[in-house]
């Protein structure tokens, strides 16, 4: 009789461990707030673990937890969102809805090392740098041996992921190269040049976008003359 408290309390004790290490699937779409349009490729880290993924082409995401872990997501162009897993096991279904950020910087100033693009650059390196520093691994099929008997490339299991890795890596190029034209063709840039205000001057600035490349060897006194040209041939038209 001695005996039974004992194995009582050893009894606890493993369902009490089996609870804590419980482990939850939190999965769903991540989707723009104001469109409903999925997002491929958001980021999704666990803050609690350090464990991190990222969702398919069609916005879907999965990403093991347990219950009172913070999960945030994460998406170039967008504020990033955060939850606390709820569910004890199983699986916890959670829609993400995202809200675009506001697409122009705060201005062009330049503060005592860097600008406001560079540190807001700096931040999406920091945000991404775990897919963008995993390198390419070589895809299914192309190159890879195939010889009698095999059936299955050995890269055959990690082609999805490698596409979709690869694909995130195009958008995040596409997406700094956007932030730097904005962080330098700015609406308050653009109105000193021309003059123009409201409607007008986001018509302007929609037909006349300057070129990534071009603006990256462009000084700021030639991007004021190639304003200047271009508003003299639009107010022609």
């Amino acid at each position: 009789m001695k005996r039974l408290p004992l194995l009582l309390l050893l009894v606890l004790c493993s369902l009490l461990a089996e609870k804590s290490q419980a482990q939850v699937t939190l999965t769903g779409t991540i989707v723009d707030k104001e469109n409903g349009l999925v997002l491929p490729y958001a980021s999704i880290t666990n803050k609690t673990t350090g464990r991190r993924s990222y969702s398919d082409k069609g916005g879907f995401y999965k990403i093991s937890a347990k219950k009172g872990d913070m999960v945030v997501f994460g998406f170039l162009g967008y504020n990033p969102d955060s939850l606390v897993v709820s569910a004890e096991t199983g699986t916890e279904t959670r829609e993400i809805h995202l809200v675009v950020e506001s697409r122009q910087l705060h201005g062009v100033e330049v503060t005592t090392k860097y600008t406001p693009y560079q540190l807001d650059s700096i931040n999406r390196r920091d945000q991404f740098g775990y897919i963008l520093d995993n390198p390419n691994k070589p895809l299914a099929g192309g190159s890879t041996p195939v010889g009698a008997g095999i059936v299955f490339s050995p890269f055959t299991r990690y082609s999805r992921k490698e596409k979709q890795k690869r694909e995130f890596k195009k958008i995040y190029a596409k997406a700094e190269k956007d932030k730097y034209i904005d962080s330098r063709y700015t609406p308050l840039f653009v109105s000193r040049v021309t003059s123009l205000k409201g409607d007008s001057l986001k018509l302007f600035m929609m037909e006349n976008y300057p070129d990534y490349d071009t603006l990256r060897m462009m000084p700021t006194e030639d991007l004021m003359y190639w304003i200047t040209d271009k508003y003299k041939a639009w107010k022609k038209k």
